[in-house]
């Protein structure tokens, strides 16, 4: 059975919305952002609607070897619509995991996440923030249903960051310290940029080669705190050029094949991205380490 097949719908909204039982009020929440942020890069991106399903699933429904907790975006062919954007109904060991890695690497970044995503009780639920990258998932919707052709899965990444940021820097100014102060911790860390260097991966080539497979396959928490640096990435460029920058990226791949004949390399696509898209974004492709 297709990922959320079986499953209730919401309607009113210009995709379909389905939800596992009890979950309505968080499906509502990020129904609501995805709309409206839906209607932001339709609107940047030459009217595309993406043809999509957002799915909000609880551990039981949850279809994915992915860890319960990390959202993702998927268009194989089973889907119940040509892509669909599955987020979780709530917390799970994922989130617990991302908190007690940023807990042991930094506590005074801990305490910042206490204070700005408090659960109640003294810790951190990282339910907003989640709300959120909504739009992310969103965003690789309108990069792979509508055509861009990026050579390597991380520009993928920046990309759908960048449409994040914008929309929220631009639309929901009120909500950019949710989003914002987790990326801060996680990329602000040295102890824990240290570890990944020493014990995981940390280049752009090392992404590509294990993120999706592979001998060696890269852990989740190693891939956060990739995210954690597109994130703060995406809020540089945005902060340089604004939504010009995401508006140019699109120009810049939306159905060209801008591979050159020669192995695609970090080196090579930061001259493109700093001619094309953005300075900023190029010198950060070529100084990444």
């Amino acid at each position: 059975m297709a990922m959320g097949s079986g499953l209730a719908h919401l309607d009113g909204y210009p995709f379909e919305v389905r939800f596992s039982h009890g979950s309505l009020e968080r499906a509502r929440a990020s129904a609501d952002v995805a709309a409206d942020a839906y209607l932001y890069l339709s609107r940047l991106f030459s009217g595309l609607e993406p043809d999509v399903a957002l799915i909000v699933a609880d551990k039981t429904d949850w279809k994915s070897g992915q860890p319960y907790g990390l959202p993702y975006f998927n268009d194989d062919d089973d889907q119940i619509r040509p892509g669909i954007l599955v987020m979780p109904a709530g917390r799970g060991d994922f989130w617990t995991g991302m908190v007690e890695d940023l807990r042991e690497a930094t506590p005074r970044g801990y305490a910042r996440l206490c204070a700005t995503y408090p659960d109640g009780a003294g810790g951190v639920d990282l339910q907003p923030f989640f709300d959120l990258v909504t739009i992310h998932e969103l965003g690789h919707a309108f990069e792979v249903l509508g055509g861009l052709q990026l050579p390597t899965f991380w520009l993928g990444e920046i990309f759908a960051n960048l449409a994040l940021h914008a929309f929220v820097a631009t639309k929901q100014p009120e909500r950019l310290n949710t989003l914002e102060v987790l990326s801060r911790v996680g990329a602000s860390s040295t102890r824990l940029a240290a570890r990944m260097r020493a014990e995981g991966y940390s280049t752009l080539e090392d992404l590509e080669a294990h993120y999706t497979g592979g001998d060696d396959p890269m852990g989740p928490l190693n891939y956060v705190w990739y995210q954690y640096r597109w994130q703060r990435l995406a809020a540089q460029v945005f902060d340089a050029d604004g939504a010009g920058a995401l508006r140019r990226f699109w120009d810049c791949f939306h159905l060209r094949d801008r591979s050159a004949a020669d192995e695609v390399t970090a080196a090579s696509l930061a001259a493109l991205l700093g001619t094309e898209v953005s300075e900023t974004l190029g010198r950060a492709v070529r100084n990444w380490r």
